[in-house]
């Protein structure tokens, strides 16, 4: 038999699986960071490549400047120092991530529905000379946990190898160039008027969204491979030991 859809592909660098998604979350985190939504969906490159983009073109344009001083009140200084020539660019290419990473969500659900009523199949080759990856259970506060101490360590936990490198590439950047853990130590140094001197506006507005998408992301994928190993268990069990004639009770 020709397998048409598959739910799930397992490697030894990641595991990439269908599920069903809210399209408006898929939606909201497209707009919090350009390629966050992509990537929930599995479209790691994709959403990889729009990341680069945001921190490009945001920082070409200044925008995350701008937005800090009009959140304090400097309008005149915001005006100043955005620049306008990569504005326009900057907004198609959000609105269009946002429009979408929407539609595909809605489309990947039917897709799910599809292979779900198809038999569910998985691809899996799970092993190489350099990795190993299998399904097991994971208890998701753990992912929670150790992504919120330094964010690519629950995907370290999840074994995906594509979040790690680019998830801890991105966040080492963006930590770097906005002084994050200097200012963490002057603030419990209660040095804050240093704080404000090294702070840099521009990379810091990235913290929140990235920060709270790489906790977010682990601890979603691991409810969601933790499913993905019960099906896969349940449907082994009933080929290999439920006899064909059983009744299932209800």
């Amino acid at each position: 038999m020709t397998i048409r859809r598959y739910a799930a592909f397992i490697n030894p660098i990641t595991t990439n699986i269908f599920h069903l998604r809210n399209p408006w979350i898929i939606a909201w985190w497209s707009a919090a960071f350009p390629g966050f939504g992509y990537y929930l969906l599995g479209k790691y490159l994709t959403g990889f490549i729009l990341m680069l983009w945001e921190v490009l073109i945001n920082n070409y344009s200044h925008l995350n400047e701008a937005i800090f001083y009009s959140m304090i009140g400097k309008f005149d200084t915001a005006k100043l120092v955005i620049s306008e020539d990569g504005l326009w660019l900057y907004i198609t290419v959000y609105v269009f991530n946002i429009w979408d990473s929407y539609r595909r969500a809605v489309e990947y659900n039917k897709y799910y529905v599809l292979s779900c009523r198809e038999g569910y199949h998985i691809a899996m080759r799970n092993m190489s000379s350099l990795e190993v990856n299998v399904l097991e259970k994971r208890k998701p506060f753990w992912a929670l946990f150790w992504s919120s101490l330094t964010p690519g360590l629950g995907h370290i936990y999840l074994n995906r190898l594509p979040s790690i490198i680019f998830g801890l590439i991105l966040w080492i950047y963006v930590a770097y160039h906005s002084h994050l853990y200097q200012c963490i130590f002057y603030t419990a140094s209660g040095r804050f008027s240093d704080v404000h001197q090294i702070a840099n506006p521009q990379h810091f507005l990235y913290i929140p969204s990235l920060f709270v998408f790489i906790i977010y992301d682990s601890y979603i994928n691991t409810v969601v491979y933790n499913k993905l190993m019960d099906k896969e268990q349940g449907k082994y069990l009933k080929k290999e030991y439920q006899h064909p004639r059983f009744k299932m009770p209800f």
